[in-house]
């Protein structure tokens, strides 16, 4: 609670009057009235009015805390005006039609009409107050000049495997169904360069200077991953015929950014050599399991032996010359673009319309040695 203002101003006058008069020390008492001072009664306590103190006002705030540029019609013009008078020419692509406005963007000018322009005005309009809570996203671009690789991998596919009694150690039906997949990504996102692909991953290959969605990780990403998923769903009875799906397929995928040519070969490299080590486990593994012998022995049978004596323990106790094992099994896959003739449409009397076009192609070869690049130089082009 406070005093009012007038009050608490005659009580301040009031105590330097009586601090200044004269006391009698005899008698403690004033030497001068007390009506001199101030009028009767006047500063008694009783006669003090109390009032409430009042809340604070706060004004709304109108403005984000980290302002967005926004852009109006009419500072759009002006800085086009003055722009158009330093440039006469329009080499800068900005568009001008007529007497409209023209919306300058971190992106580069563009015209009234264009959705860029539209989202300026919206975002300087009703919605602008909202807009601080952008400050919480976090950028995600990806390091310019660099390589990107996409790499997606199955979720729990051992579990998926068994539900859906995939053969083993490899299950063709099931390759070649993740091997559609990535075509189908390729063909979807074309600034893929190479794809590679084994068991339950599969690695996207962006050039350096690909700009695809700003170069954006979360974009990037969840793009490829849910375009994967949605084909695999899509493409499941095309290969796996008498197979019902049981199970919702998941996937998840990491970017990871390679600044050199040789750090994505060796990339790719480590990809097909793991490739080619886990299928000679497996074969191995999955051979002593269907002979009789528990999981548990299996393991302790190849624990800490090396690849000649896998290749030997296959030939002499099974019969199987690892090296005779198809390559799609052995290598992976590999998926780049090729060119061959395409049928683009067909004409009134059914015959076809053919084009030359650059399709993915699956192949199972050797990508760790030079032959391939230097046989595909443009996978490496700028």
């Amino acid at each position: 609670m406070w005093l009012s203002f007038q009050q608490g101003v005659n009580c301040s006058i009031a105590y330097r009057a009586v601090a200044s008069l004269p006391l009698n020390r005899s008698s403690g008492a004033l030497d001068t009235p007390q009506s001199i001072i101030l009028p009767a009664r006047s500063w008694q306590p009783q006669n003090l009015t109390f009032v409430p103190r009042r809340p604070p006002i706060f004004q709304p705030r109108y403005h984000s805390r980290a302002p967005v540029q926004s852009f109006t019609p009419a500072a759009a013009a002006a800085a086009a005006d003055s722009e158009r008078d330093q440039k006469p020419s329009c080499a800068d692509n900005t568009v001008r039609a007529g007497s409209s406005p023209v919306f300058t963007h971190p992106g580069g000018p563009v015209g009234a009409s264009s959705s860029r322009a539209r989202r300026a005005r919206r975002g300087s309009m009703a919605n602008s107050k909202y807009e601080y809570v952008k400050q919480y996203e976090l950028d995600d671009t990806l390091l310019p000049g660099c390589w990107i690789v996409i790499r997606i991998d199955g979720k729990g596919f051992t579990k998926f495997s068994d539900l859906h009694g995939f053969e083993k150690p490899n299950d063709k039906r099931a390759l070649d169904l993740m091997d559609e997949c990535a075509r189908e990504v390729m063909n979807e996102f074309t600034d893929i360069r190479l794809a590679y692909g084994e068991s339950d991953e599969y690695s996207f290959v962006l050039g350096r200077n690909t700009d695809m969605y700003g170069r954006r990780a979360s974009k990037l990403v969840s793009l490829l991953v849910s375009c994967f998923t949605a084909n695999y769903v899509a493409r499941w009875s095309a290969h796996l015929i008498d197979t019902p799906l049981r199970a919702m397929p998941m996937f998840d995928g990491r970017a990871v950014c390679y600044p050199l040519d040789s750090n994505l070969r060796d990339y790719l490299a480590w990809r097909q050599a793991d490739t080619h080590i886990n299928n000679q486990y497996n074969t191995c593994f999955w051979a002593l399991v269907n002979s009789g012998k528990t999981p548990a022995e299996a393991q302790a049978t190849l624990k800490g032996t090396q690849t000649a004596f896998k290749n030997e323990l296959l030939f002499q106790g099974f019969g199987i010359n690892y090296a005779h094992l198809p390559e799609q099994f052995k290598k992976g896959s590999v998926i780049i673009r090729r060119r061959a003739l395409v049928e683009v449409k067909r004409r009134d009397d059914g015959s076809p319309v053919v084009r030359e076009r650059a399709v993915p192609t699956v192949l199972h070869v050797d990508i760790i040695r030079d032959e391939f690049w230097e046989s595909n130089p443009q996978l490496l082009a700028p």
